[in-house]
């Protein structure tokens, strides 16, 4: 038998995961990872209105230049790959295959039916590569699981079929952390999904020291008395134990073993310092206890008060989410038999400091941490083809019970006591009281000692016979000319991710660092009011790198 090779992917809204795998025995060969989404902008919807705003086909060969980066990152004869399956949101999926994606970005049928667009199916099916534009073997198979429901794709798939809860008695709640966290509640087989729009926060961006689960990412921290331990990601994507420091100064009281230096801070460790810095009474949000009003982390890093909101909004939106989702199939939350928490952030984020925020019920007595489902859904699709005729009939299953949070009565009413809680200092026991006005129940107790299951050792168990490989510039360049720019610099000098060059009355951004239409900072600066975002445009063969 020839040699064949198999790649599974995962196009999430922080970046593009992937695996080789040799056909014959499903080995893996190696893994490649992004540390950025190659489309502009910091979280979901903002690809969204890229794509809407700036064009589709812009958006479509963005992503998919960097999905073929990635798999030329793998190292594998692109000419031997047989099959090729590929996992994400509905948003991610559309514009990996190039399909209307205007649907996603109205709620209702009014809009739609003016402007006469037709929502495609977004059932499984099988294409060829010439169909998206993937520079592999054109005879090859490329897999595409089934979405469920307008926000909610394969993705919450993922995370159902590879924690195994759709087919057990009991109550479990499922949740993928990320900036659009898709969360399900499964009540003996039966399901109540949402998606919860989080933000980018919980990918530790729009943090000031923010940054994506890489090596380098303070990832959690252990309380020392008054000093904290840092805890960073090393080359391996592993945890090391850093240097202790004294948060009130940033001085180092302890210096690590490793030399693994901190180059910022991802999601969960935010979650970690709010945890423990809420517990010792340095934060009272949305205040720092601290002379400088930051949270002083190793190796310069740290967190302010403005980092603290973000996350406290996020966090809110998970805990409105689950009790929406207990309102509307009439249980409570202590009903709850085990949570499972997958994704990357799932899976670093301490679990007992996600009870202590309200990123899970604080009563969960059995948490399991089980990674990177979307990944591992996409290598179970090529190892077994098959598999999506069984995932199709899931989603037709969920399809019933999709509760739309954007339009949820339950949910307004529980995000605005969040809003309260994190942005107005309201206590807990006055948002409590508010809760059960509403008919809404009450907080539960935080549970003590729940029993924690971590699946793997990392949210990516096996990284194959090469290893890890990281693509830290995965974006492209986007390019327009303004006649009546007059080259002042003043955008440049205002763009705080540094993406933006301009030369002769031509613009230049590099998409995988642009904050997109979150930010926008660029155009509404422009003292003759000639940039336009919208117009924008991919330039082809252009290595981003050079910006």
């Amino acid at each position: 038998m020839a040699e064949e090779y198999a790649i599974a992917m995962d196009i999430g809204t922080s970046g593009i995961r992937a695996q080789a795998l040799n056909v014959e025995d499903n080995s893996t060969i190696g893994t490649t990872v992004t540390l950025r989404h190659p489309i502009p902008g910091a979280n979901v919807m903002d690809h969204l209105h890229f794509a809407v705003n700036v064009g589709r086909e812009e958006a479509h060969q963005v992503l998919i230049e960097a999905v073929n980066k990635v798999v030329d990152q793998l190292g594998v004869d692109k000419s031997k790959i047989t099959r090729f399956a590929v996992c994400g949101n509905p948003i991610q999926l559309s514009l990996f295959q190039n399909i209307e994606i205007r649907d996603l970005a109205y709620w209702g049928t009014n809009a739609m039916e003016r402007l006469n667009i037709e929502p495609p199916k977004r059932n499984a099916q099988i294409v060829k590569p010439a169909d998206v534009d993937l520079e592999i073997n054109p005879d090859a198979e490329v897999y595409i699981p089934p979405s469920i429901k307008h926000e909610i794709g394969a993705d919450a798939l993922a995370m159902l079929v590879k924690s195994g809860v759709v087919d057990k008695e009991g109550i479990y709640l499922v949740s993928d952390f990320g900036t659009n966290a898709e969360i399900a509640l499964v009540i003996d087989g039966e399901i109540f999904s949402c998606s919860a729009a989080a933000g980018p926060a919980m990918e530790g961006q729009a943090i000031e020291c923010g940054m994506l689960a890489s090596p380098g990412a303070i990832c959690d921290i252990k309380p020392d008395g008054d000093n904290w331990v840092n805890e960073v990601l090393n080359a391996d994507l592993k945890v090391d134990d850093c240097d202790t420091v004294d948060i009130k100064t940033g001085e180092t009281v302890k210096e690590a073993e490793v030399d693994t230096k901190a180059t910022g801070i991802t999601g969960t460790g935010v979650i970690s310092a709010y945890s423990v810095g809420t517990e010792q009474g340095v934060i009272s949000i949305p205040t720092i206890n601290t002379p400088n009003q930051k949270i002083n982390l190793q190796d310069g890093i740290y967190l302010s008060e403005k980092d603290l909101t973000e996350i406290g909004k996020a966090l809110g939106a998970f805990r409105a989410a689950h009790i929406t989702l207990c309102v509307e199939a009439d249980i409570d939350l202590e009903d709850i038999d085990a949570v499972y928490m997958a994704g990357a952030s799932g899976f670093y984020v301490d679990p007992l400091k996600s009870l202590a925020v309200g990123q899970i019920p604080a009563c969960s007595y059995d948490i399991y941490q089980i990674g990177n489902t979307s990944l591992l859904m996409a290598r179970d699709i090529v190892e077994n083809p098959e598999l999506l005729d069984e995932l199709q009939e899931v989603a037709d299953g969920m399809r019933g019970n999709h509760i739309t949070l954007a339009t949820s009565e339950i949910f307004e009413k529980i995000y605005g006591l969040e809003l309260a809680f994190c942005e107005q200092n309201m206590p807990l026991w006055k948002y409590d009281e508010w809760l059960e006005s509403y008919g809404y129940g009450n907080l539960p107790e935080i549970e003590e000692e729940p029993d924690i299951h971590k699946v793997f050792d990392s949210d990516i168990p096996d990284l194959g016979v090469n290893g890890l490989s990281i693509i830290e510039e995965v974006g492209t360049k986007l390019t327009a000319t303004f006649d009546e720019c007059t080259s002042c610099q003043v955008c440049v000098n205002e763009c705080p991710e540094k993406a933006l060059v301009i030369v002769d009355k031509e613009v230049t951004i590099r998409s995988d660092l642009c904050n997109g239409s979150a930010c926008l900072r660029c155009e509404r600066i422009c003292p003759t009011k000639v940039f336009d975002y919208n117009k924008m445009l991919y330039t082809e063969g252009i290595d981003a790198s050079t910006l």
